[in-house]
C-alpha cells in the first residue's frame, strides 16, 4: 500500500487532470502551509501544493536572476513550461519577500483565471487572529465568486472534519517513525505527507487508514540506522531522506514546512469555523517568520529531544531568510544540547545530491563513533 502514495506523488500532474475531467470542478495551487485548505475543500474545489523539480530553470532564467529562492524559481519555472496547465487558479500567502513577488509575476506572466493574495500576519496575538480572520472571509468571498456559489458553514465545518482526521493520521503514521525497530522509514513518511497535498482528502485518508490497520505486520520493515532529525525551509520531494537512508541513517522526526509542520495541531470544530481556521493556521504553525527566536528553538530542540536523535540535518534553500537568519542561533542551541549538527543550503538541482552524499556519510560515521 505505501507504493501507491509514491505513484500519486509522482504522477501528481496526470493525476490533477483526471480528477478535474471527472468532477467537472475546478483545482488551485498554493504555495506554503499557511493557506487554509478547509475553505478550498469547501468551496468543492481541489488545493494542490506547487512543488519543483531538479531540472534546469530555463524558462525561469529568462525573467529572474540567478540569486533568488531556488524553491520559488523552480516552481515558477513548472507553470511557464506548462506543467501546471491543468491549474485554475493560485493562492499566494506573503509569507516570504520571493512567495510574495510570485503574485506579481504570476498576474504578469500566467494565464490562470483565479490569482488570490493572501495577507497573513506575522504577530501571534488575538489581534493577528482578528485581522486574519476578516482576511479569511474576504478569502471565502472570492472563492464564492469565483464558483458562483455560497460555501456555507456546513460545508466549512465538513472540511474542517475531514482535514483533522487527515492530520491525526498523518501524526499517527508520523510517530511509527519513531518506533525501534522501525515500522516505516523516514522516506515513507515524507511520501505519505507530500501525497496528502496532492490527493483529494477523503481519498487519503481513506488510503491511510488502511495503511495504518496493518502497517505494523508488514513483512519487509525498513532497515534500522542513526537516529536523526531534519529540520527545513523547503523539501518538496523523498531525495534527502532516501540519500541519508542509503547512508546508515534514518530519519525519525523532522520540522519542515512540507513535513510535520502541515499537520501539527488541530482546528477547533467547536468554533466559529473562519476564527478557528485563523487561530490554527498562524498560531500552531511553528514558522520562523511568525515566532519569536526563543520560542522557535525551544519549539525546535523539544521535538528533537523527544524523538530521541544523534544528530540533526538543517536544509535550508538559499535566500531564505527567515530560516537562515534562525540557524547558527539554532545549531548552538542544538549543540549545547550534545546533539551535533549538519548543515545544507540547498538548491532545487541534481548536482547538489552526490556533494551531499559524502558529508552525510561522514556524520554518520562520526555518530556511530
Amino acid at each position: 500500500m505505501l507504493e501507491q502514495f509514491r505513484q500519486y506523488h509522482l504522477a501528481r500532474h496526470q493525476n490533477a487532470r483526471v480528477w478535474k475531467e471527472q468532477s467537472g470542478s475546478q483545482v488551485l495551487g498554493t504555495l506554503c502551509c499557511c493557506v487554509p485548505e478547509e475553505i478550498i475543500h469547501a468551496a468543492g474545489i481541489l488545493p494542490v501544493r506547487i512543488m519543483g523539480e531538479h531540472e534546469e530553470t530555463t524558462e525561469a532564467d529568462i525573467h529572474f536572476p540567478t540569486n533568488l529562492c531556488p524553491y520559488c524559481k523552480s516552481c515558477f519555472d513548472q507553470a511557464l513550461k506548462e506543467r501546471y496547465d491543468y491549474l485554475d487558479g493560485l493562492v499566494i500567502p506573503n509569507v516570504c519577500n520571493m512567495i510574495k513577488a510570485m503574485y506579481g509575476f504570476s498576474k504578469l506572466l500566467l494565464k490562470t483565471p483565479y490569482i488570490r493574495f493572501l495577507e497573513v500576519p506575522q504577530r501571534l496575538s488575538d489581534q493577528g487572529v482578528d485581522y486574519f480572520t476578516k482576511e479569511l472571509r474576504r478569502f471565502k468571498e472570492s472563492l464564492e465568486d469565483f464558483v458562483g456559489k455560497p460555501i456555507l458553514d456546513e460545508a466549512l465545518h465538513h472540511s474542517i472534519d475531514v482535514y483533522n482526521e487527515s492530520r491525526t493520521l498523518l501524526e499517527k503514521v508520523s510517530e511509527l517513525r519513531k518506533k525501534s525497530p522501525p515500522v516505516v522509514s523516514g522516506s515513507e513518511v515524507q511520501e505519505i505527507v507530500l501525497s496528502s497535498m496532492l490527493m483529494p482528502k477523503e481519498e487519503h485518508n481513506r488510503l491511510l487508514a488502511g495503511l495504518l490497520d496493518h502497517i505494523e505486520e508488514r513483512d519487509d520493515p525498513p532497515e534500522a540506522g542513526v537516529r536523526l532529525f531534519v529540520s527545513a525551509s523547503i523539501l518538496d520531494d523523498t531525495d534527502l531522506f532516501a540519500l541519508i537512508e542509503e547512508c546508515g541513517g534514518m530519519v525519525v522526526a523532522d520540522d519542515m514546512p512540507m513535513g510535520s509542520r502541515y499537520f501539527f495541531g488541530q482546528v477547533d470544530s467547536n468554533s466559529e469555523p473562519l476564527r478557528a481556521l485563523a487561530d490554527r493556521y498562524l498560531n500552531k504553525i511553528a514558522c520562523p517568520r511568525k515566532m519569536l527566536p526563543e520560542e522557535r528553538l525551544n519549539f525546535a530542540t523539544d521535538r528533537m529531544l523527544d524523538a530521541d536523535v544523534k544528530g540533526t540535518i538543517i536544509h535550508n534553500m538559499r535566500a531564505c531568510d527567515s530560516h537562515l537568519y534562525e540557524y547558527p542561533l539554532l545549531r548552538q542551541q542544538l549543540e549545547s544540547q550534545g546533539l551535533p549538527v549538519l548543515f545544507f543550503r540547498g538548491e532545487e538541482t541534481e548536482t547538489e545530491k552526490e556533494q551531499q552524499r559524502a558529508d552525510i556519510e561522514a556524520f554518520i560515521e562520526m555518530l556511530e563513533d
